[in-house]
């Protein structure tokens, strides 16, 4: 699963990168649960009422007894009305339905070598792991559609199953839907039923490969759907009409990401087919469904959003997970690292297959700032853990994967990979299952690693210092491990790479560190110019390591690998008035081969008071990425000149990038107020990605506080706009409409709308306002309103009028 979203602008949209923000299991899920039975297959048949929400139909279940003695079992089931239950020669059963799940009980006992098949007729209407979509009047441009989120355990609300990762099953699911729609499930399509009479159609899909219960799905609705072909596999991509074209080209680097993993694996995909669809109102980025990846449509990115998002990280992301979570399955959620781990340092290896070494390397330096920031402010805990952090089960388990590469080399990781995946295709698995393959694919004895990075919690912290002796040509390196030593983290033992740059050349060492303190010493020919601990960044830690300013923009100007030179910019940072400084960023900024790097220096470099500053940004501004570009345009607005005010403008007619024009317009709003209205003005109505350039110009409009705003506001707070459309449009109003009667009567109407969040937004802003009409419309809303969070609102709001 996909969970991490970052946002360029706030909360404004998802963007493309795996992982970070997310989901925490909680620790009531997590305790595995003992089985008295294995289920072998699961053949759902169901018919779904769009209108009403309803589903009604059967589920059969075909099991095995793991017990000498089998007279009862249970199902999870939620809220289910359950009209029969019965065998397959049709005697019925007596059950406890506790509206939680099933206690079945046979009609006699039965032994493990017999096969027991189990049909339930029922009727639900799910509150979870089915949801039911239509357009209304909070959002027009809703799809109708029905699609299901089982992960973690939510697939209990539509059909009576084991739903827990410790079994494995076959499926069918035969589903009944009007005919205009497309439906599509796990597996192989056997049949299409039309009912011309009925209007329905009836999609029968079989998945014939063992798969675990939360990965079962289905979506359906109207869809236009493109297939190609990988090998044998078909690959089909379900896109809405309006947007066919740009969903598909979102999606265009799955073939090559379906090529790299089983290249990467030496395995190939294991599934009938890999299908991907876009769903609305999606709660997550994307979802791993054997072979059937359902999707956010914040992945459906048009030509112009394309220069600062693409839907290739979640790609790979998904697809990793059809080896790395369908085929070998985490058989608790206290071990799902061994899911998303995988999948975040899959994804990273492919975006170096993709791009280059330099874009992967950014990618794991990206997730190992994400695993040392939560620690710091979350606290540590072992990746195998109850309530493990979302960030430990994805960056966490990647930096995990990717340091146990640079131990084995990647030859004898891809041979461990190989044999992991086959021993244990089609089951679910433990840390210990992954730990005993690589011990027999190489050999290698790692309790150590798995003791320190797995089962404990926390990473190495090093202050490191270097002294030159220069009588006896000897560099001394100290390390210090400074974390806190306590039951959850000790200290780790860890090879670390050394190297010392002098104008004679390079020296190489690598030490490996066990203890608190260590002192490793290098003859070198002379002082070196540059001294990298753990070069290349191969290991997951946080450094301090001081280097005086003439080190640090040698590493700046001659480091190879980019978290080294990345590591330069931010050191350089305190030297805010340096010449020297200035003219290494800024040619950093203008030249540097990786396009991140560029950036943090474009970042730094617009912090510093030196002349030349503004004209470096107009001349870094003719970058080809645009993210570097955009850092360019964000350091402009300190600038309030006559000059920059026609570069902002001149840049926000011509750039195409969404992400700069918002920025243009942001950096208007603080140089040049008129400027920034006439252009808010303009692009409040222009439809963009994520409707990122309507958010700006609200902003806009709100920040400059005039008059003009105030049709806008009116315009877009109401009723059939995205509710974060309508919320902003508020603040606009709270700003610029409390002496404007329309504004007033609006707001008052807004107090009580369909929408929770709009009504707090509105109800706040009248106890800003005040007045007698806002204090008669909060009494009256006090008096019908049921929502105890909105009440809590009006009482504030209330205090606040009669001030």
């Amino acid at each position: 699963m996909q969970s991490k979203f970052v946002g360029v602008l706030g909360v404004l949209f998802i963007a493309v990168s795996s992982a970070l923000s997310g989901r925490l299991f909680g620790s009531d899920t997590l305790s595995r649960p003992s089985r008295t039975y294995d289920v072998q297959h699961y053949r759902i048949e169901l018919r779904l009422d769009a209108e009403k929400k309803h589903v009604s139909g059967s589920t059969t279940v075909t099991l095995v007894p793991l017990r000498s003695k089998l007279d009862s079992i249970i199902l999870h089931a939620v809220n289910m009305d359950v009209s029969a239950l019965k065998l397959r020669d049709g005697k019925s059963l007596r059950y406890l339905n506790d509206r939680s799940q099933l206690t079945i009980f046979f009609d006699r006992t039965y032994t493990v070598s017999d096969t027991l098949r189990v049909r339930i007729d029922y009727t639900c209407s799910p509150t979870a792991g089915m949801h039911f979509l239509s357009p209304d009047s909070t959002d027009p441009k809703r799809h109708a559609q029905i699609w299901t989120q089982g992960e973690d355990m939510d697939n209990r609300n539509w059909f009576p199953c084991w739903d827990y990762p410790n079994d494995k099953a076959t499926s069918e699911v035969i589903a009944t839907v009007k005919d205009s729609w497309t439906l599509v499930s796990n597996g192989k399509l056997m049949s299409v039923a039309h009912d011309r009479k009925n209007r329905t159609k009836t999609f029968h899909w079989s998945e014939g490969k063992p798969h675990v219960s939360y990965l079962v799905m289905l979506v359906a609705g109207e869809y236009k759907v493109f297939t190609e072909k990988h090998r044998n596999i078909p690959l089909e991509y379900y896109v809405y009409n309006e947007s066919a074209d740009d969903g598909r080209r979102s999606l265009s680097a799955t073939p090559a990401v379906m090529q790299f993993l089983e290249n990467a694996t030496g395995y190939h995909y294991p599934w009938e087919k890999f299908a991907q669809v876009f769903i609305d109102d999606f709660m997550w980025g994307g979802m791993e469904n054997t072979s059937a990846v359902t999707l956010n449509t914040s992945y459906i990115i048009d030509r112009n959003a394309a220069l600062d998002f693409a839907a290739d990280d979640v790609v790979a992301h998904e697809l990793a997970h059809q080896w790395f979570g369908d085929l070998v399955t985490a058989r608790d959620w206290t071990e799902l690292w061994l899911n998303e781990g995988f999948a975040n340092y899959y994804e990273a290896l492919y975006k170096g297959s993709a791009k280059g070494k330099d874009d992967q390397q950014y990618d794991l330096m990206s997730q190992m700032a994400a695993v040392i920031a939560t620690e710091r402010n979350q606290g540590r805990k072992p990746l195998v853990s109850e309530g493990s952090y979302t960030t430990n089960l994805y960056s966490k388990g990647a930096m995990v994967l990717y340091m146990l590469n640079n131990i084995l080399g990647d030859d004898d990781f891809q041979r461990w990979i190989n044999l992991y995946l086959k021993r244990h295709a089609f089951t679910s698995v433990s840390t210990h299952d992954l730990q005993r393959s690589i011990e027999d694919a190489t050999g290698e004895n790692l309790d150590w690693f798995f003791e320190q990075w797995v089962r404990k919690a926390g990473h190495p912290q090093f202050d490191v210092f270097t002294q030159w002796d220069n009588a006896s040509r000897t560099l001394s390196v100290t390390v210090r491990q400074t974390q806190t030593l306590d039951s959850l983290t000790g200290l780790f033992a860890v090879p670390v790479e050394i190297e010392c740059t002098t104008t004679q050349g390079k020296t190489t060492k690598t030490v490996w560190l066990s203890k608190q303190e260590e002192v490793i010493t290098m003859q070198l020919p002379e002082k070196p110019l540059m001294v990298l601990f753990d070069k290349g960044m191969k290991l997951l830690k946080s450094v301090k390591f001081e280097k005086p300013k003439e080190d640090l923009l040698f590493q700046l100007a001659n480091a190879e690998d980019i978290a080294n030179r990345f590591a330069a910019v931010r050191a350089l940072r305190e030297f805010t008035n340096d010449s020297l400084v200035y003219a290494a960023l800024r040619q950093s900024a203008l030249a540097d081969p990786f396009w991140a790097v560029r950036r943090e220096a474009t970042i730094y470099l617009g912090t510093m008071k030196q002349n030349g500053v503004k004209d470096a940004m107009f001349r870094i501004y003719t970058d080809k990425v645009a993210s570097v570009r955009n850092a360019a345009i964000v350091a402009l607005e300190q600038f309030k000149s006559d000059d920059v005010t026609k570069f902002l403008k001149t840049a926000l007619d011509t750039d195409s990038s969404y992400v700069i024009q918002s920025s243009c317009l942001q950096a208007l709003a603080v140089i040049d107020t008129n400027a920034a209205l006439a252009a808010a003005q303009r692009f409040v109505a222009r439809e963009s990605y994520r409707d990122i350039l309507r958010r700006s110009a609200l902003q806009v409009l709100r920040s400059v506080r005039s008059a003009e705003s105030l049709p806008y506001a009116l315009k877009y707070a109401e009723l059939g706009n995205p509710v974060g459309i309508r919320v902003m449009a508020l603040d606009v109003l709270g700003e610029v409409g409390e002496k404007d009667f329309n504004a007033r009567k609006s707001l008052i109407k807004y107090a009580r709308d369909a929408e929770t969040t709009i009504r707090k937004r509105a109800i706040r802003t009248l106890g800003l306002w005040g007045g007698d009409d806002a204090r008669a419309a909060l009494e009256h809303c006090r008096a019908t309103e049921s929502n105890v969070e909105v009440k809590e609102e009006i009482d504030s709001a209330l205090r606040g009028t009669s001030r």
